[in-house]
């Protein structure tokens, strides 16, 4: 905000020039103007300090805001004025005073019961060091009734508290104020920051009415508003217009009084607009936090529920490949038995899912171009979408390198895509638009994603679109508003899950019967994100060292890897792992571990047994990811997902012992 600390030459007498006829708008007399008067009839409290901040005079809004005669007042330091706690952070303020000339800060004042007032003090630093502030009471206008001010104090009195000059007073106030006609609603006077603020001329002004300003044709409620018989009138949020074109919210406080015989009101206005900006902002970052958290929630558990689902479909598959094997091909059970894989490898599928969305799991990312995956995925979606559905690509960026995993990006596509499908049911188009983005740190935070440059897919459709509800609860695994024949609720969800797994973000901005737009965040990859693979060895025999703490699971493995050639010694947790290795640990082969166990982890006890081997090969077996876990996998070290059949685990032993 400026500095206003110029001196008028106006005296305490001063008149307001003759003021031309208009023909729209009746002239106004010229009539003297004591701004003293005005000073202390004004609604807002108004203090005048001298260069040390002691109160010189305070007007009678203040006083009765305080619940103390002006008179008491003079003298007291600015602390003294306000709340004790409120102290330690004056420094500030009275520092950025001296520097800019004005600043608008919060304190907190003691009311007439010693009832604590939040206020707003807005101050500007006068030519002789000493300031000038407007105190604004922040409580709820229901809780507000303005100081109860019967009228002016005589005029001898005021002239003695203080010999500054009026005119400045009204020029220093840090808000725009003026003074006009009730009934004409002509101004009669305005300050300097109102000058500046709506960017006309103090002349263009005096010229006009309050009409000028205001945005709203409906003039005779705004003469309404003016000829209110409240003394004190504190006015909602309103659209004021400026000179440019632009629009202001303001809130407006104006008191009303007779001036040599005719009704007139002096008004002082806040310019509300950047306040109510912030507010919308935050309210949609509260939003998207609370969603974030509310997804975040849901996939720590879907995932959970994925894991202990693996584990007893290993049993299942198992038991069906042991059961498959000691059957006669010709058996006629040999169908029961591929029902049953048959079965789990829905079971799986329904998992794999679960997984994503909880992004737990298992993927290969490798650095791609996402204009190469939309161009490779636009045949398939031209077929599953059918002719009805018109899809557009678009590239807006030429380069768009990530770091995902091809199948799943390609996946996260498709699902959008059916999911726009299924909402243009008499056709429509799909449009489908890769480009790029740098999130600052506000943005990324509302993400919850990490600040820099990203690579985006927008996903729009034509469809019916959906209200703010539906919208909330889209990306919840399970949630459809298709019957249940027609989906599983997992669509979303599971790209949802792809995206987060990937370091990424998705949003979604839905109407109804305006269609929807899905937009993928994924962190701009470079060449030496690519993670390297390494090279698979052939199966070799002997001494496994199988830690699993789930009973069914362990004695299932054991019996795999003994099918399969293997000397197996068993452990139920990472304690007992750790006695067994030390009993045989020249003679094993390899570790087949879970990773999450009571007592002792697989990562736990695989450290302690490499700190005494080194070159020990492990495989890490788990639901989750070996991401998510932060395995060490490298060439001595290998992962393999639950469930998992007896020629992955051998493929995996052999990808980690030497041939």
């Amino acid at each position: 905000m400026p500095s206003h600390s110029a001196v008028s030459d106006a005296g305490p007498s001063a008149a307001v020039p003759a003021v031309p006829a208009v023909p729209a708008v009746p002239a106004v007399p010229v009539v003297p103007l004591d701004f003293r008067y005005f000073f202390e009839t004004a609604c807002d409290g108004m203090l005048v300090f001298d260069a040390s901040r002691r109160l010189v005079a305070a007007n009678a809004a203040f006083a009765a805001l305080v619940g103390q005669p002006a008179e008491s007042l003079a003298g007291r330091h600015f602390e003294e004025l306000t709340e004790q706690a409120d102290r330690p952070g004056h420094a500030t303020p009275i520092q950025e005073l001296a520097t800019f000339g004005s600043v608008v800060s919060k304190h907190r004042v003691r009311g007439p019961e010693g009832e604590p007032i939040d206020v707003e003090i807005s101050s500007t630093l006068l030519a002789d060091g000493g300031s000038f502030s407007v105190v604004r009471d922040l409580r709820p206008r229901g809780e507000w009734s303005g100081p109860r001010v019967s009228g002016a104090r005589p005029r001898a009195a005021l002239v003695a508290d203080d010999q500054r000059d009026p005119r400045l007073l009204f020029d220093a106030t840090p808000l725009p104020a003026w003074v006009y006609d009730a009934e004409t609603l002509r101004f009669v006077a305005v300050n300097r920051v109102a000058v500046e603020h709506y960017g006309y001329s103090e002349d263009e002004l005096l010229d006009e009415t309050l009409l000028l300003v205001r945005a709203t044709d409906d003039a005779e409620r705004v003469r309404a508003e003016a000829r209110s018989g409240h003394d004190i009138d504190r006015v909602g949020i309103v659209r004021h217009r400026r000179k440019d074109g632009s629009f202001v919210d303001v809130e407006t406080i104006s008191h009303g009084f007779e001036l040599d015989g005719r009704r007139v009101r002096i008004a002082v206005i806040n310019d509300v607009t950047d306040q109510l900006r912030i507010r919308e902002q935050q309210e949609q970052l509260q939003a998207q936090i609370l969603l974030a958290q509310k997804m975040d929630a849901v996939g720590r558990l879907a995932g959970g529920v994925a894991h202990d689902f693996n584990n007893l479909l290993s049993v299942v598959l198992g038991a069906a490949e042991t059961l498959g094997k000691a059957l006669a091909s010709y058996d006629p059970l040999q169908e029961e038995v591929t029902d049953i894989r048959d079965a789990v490898a829905r079971g799986a599928s329904l998992t794999r899912q679960l997984l994503i969305f909880g992004r737990k799991e298992v993927r290969t990312p490798g650095l791609l171009d996402v204009n190469d995956v939309v161009a490779g995925v636009e045949r398939l979606l031209h077929r599953v979408l059918g002719s009805a559905v018109h899809v557009v690509i678009r590239r807006d960026v030429e380069a768009a390198p990530v770091v995902a995993d091809a199948g799943q990006l390609e996946q996260a596509l498709v699902n959008l895509a059916v999911n726009s499908r299924d909402a243009m049911l008499r056709g429509g188009t799909l449009t489908i638009t890769t480009g790029a983005t740098t999130l600052d740190v506000g943005a990324a935070t509302a993400l919850d994603v990490i600040p820099g440059p990203y690579v985006t897919i927008d996903v729009a459709d034509t469809g019916v679109g959906m209200d703010e509800a539906t919208s909330t609860h889209a990306f919840e695994p399970f949630f459809t508003t298709k019957g249940s024949s027609q989906s599983a609720g997992l669509g979303l969800a599971m790209v949802y899950g792809i995206v987060r797994q990937s370091g990424g973000a998705v949003t979604l901005d839905s109407a109804p019967g305006v269609g929807t737009r899905v937009r993928i965040h994924l962190p701009r990859g470079d060449a030496n994100a690519a993670p390297a693979v390494p090279e698979r060895a052939q199966p070799s025999r002997g001494l496994v060292l199988l830690v699993e703490d789930e009973p069914r699971v362990r004695a299932q493995a054991q019996r795999l890897l003994r099918r399969a050639g293997y000397d197996v010694v068993e452990a139920s947790d990472g304690v007992e792992g750790k006695d067994r290795f030390a009993e045989r640990q020249r003679e094993i082969t390899v570790v087949v571990s879970d990773v999450v166990m009571p007592i002792v982890g697989g990562v736990e006890m695989v450290a302690a047994l490499r700190a005494q081997r080194p070159d020990l090969p492990v495989v890490f077996v788990s639901g989750y990811t070996a991401e998510e876990q932060d395995l060490p996998v490298g060439e001595r070290t290998a992962f393999l997902t639950k469930p998992y059949t007896i020629d992955a685990l051998c493929d995996a032993i052999g990808s980690v012992v030497p041939g």
